[in-house]
């Protein structure tokens, strides 16, 4: 790779601009991969349409599949695991917890980012890929394990089923109002629709799982 005049090698951005270039091919691919498809972009697409190189996207992504992982990553059934541990503690009140996971996971999905990842998704037939199995598989697994807590401290009755089941019954609806409401082209009526039938089953929920619902 040659140097510039500056000393800097060309194709490569400044250490300081690291981050805000790979946002930049983030948020490039998604846009691409939402109007044209995964298959129907190419790396030079993405590439060009942010006025790079393509050496300056492969010195952040190995490939375009990479490219992909890490904006499901951000967007996808991970991120209410993420949201786990961004809220507060648990344990201190696990119905409020519950709400406030609910609420903070629908406000990352209304993201037009996230929007656009689901329409994504569907219309790639990627709704029943192996990743996003293991993404909820995953997800769901970081909830069980505290339900499996509250179980333990009583604050929770065990015969209403395992953690895992009482993790998938909180999550489930609240992921299908994403699949059928949270799209590219939802209106804000609709987000905030969405949003609103979440919260009503987060509230059903904690009122028939906790022992004494706050």
């Amino acid at each position: 790779m040659t140097a510039t005049a500056s000393g800097r090698r060309r194709g490569r951005p400044p250490k300081s601009d690291a981050a805000d270039t790979k946002e930049l091919l983030l948020q490039a691919a998604l846009g691409l991969f939402a109007d044209k498809g995964y298959e129907g972009t190419s790396v030079r697409d993405i590439a060009r349409s942010v006025g790079l190189s393509e050496s300056v996207l492969y010195a952040h992504f190995s490939s375009k599949r990479a490219i992909f992982d890490a904006v499901f990553a951000r967007l996808g059934p991970l991120s209410a695991t993420s949201a786990l541990n961004d809220i507060g503690d648990p344990d201190a009140d696990p119905p409020g917890f519950l709400r406030a996971l609910v609420a903070r996971t629908m406000e990352e999905w209304s993201s037009p980012a996230a929007r656009q990842l689901i329409s994504l998704m569907s219309h790639d037939n990627m709704l029943h890929s192996p990743e996003l199995r293991q993404a909820i598989t995953s997800a769901l697994g970081s909830l069980a394990e505290l339900f499996a807590r509250w179980m333990a401290d009583g604050r929770v009755d065990p015969g209403l089923g395992s953690p895992g089941d009482l993790a998938y019954a909180l999550m489930a609806p609240v992921a299908l109002t994403r699949v059928l409401w949270l799209h590219d082209g939802a209106s804000p009526q609709e987000i905030e629709a969405a949003r609103e039938q979440a919260a009503r089953h987060a509230e059903l929920f904690v009122r028939a799982v906790f022992r004494t619902s706050q």
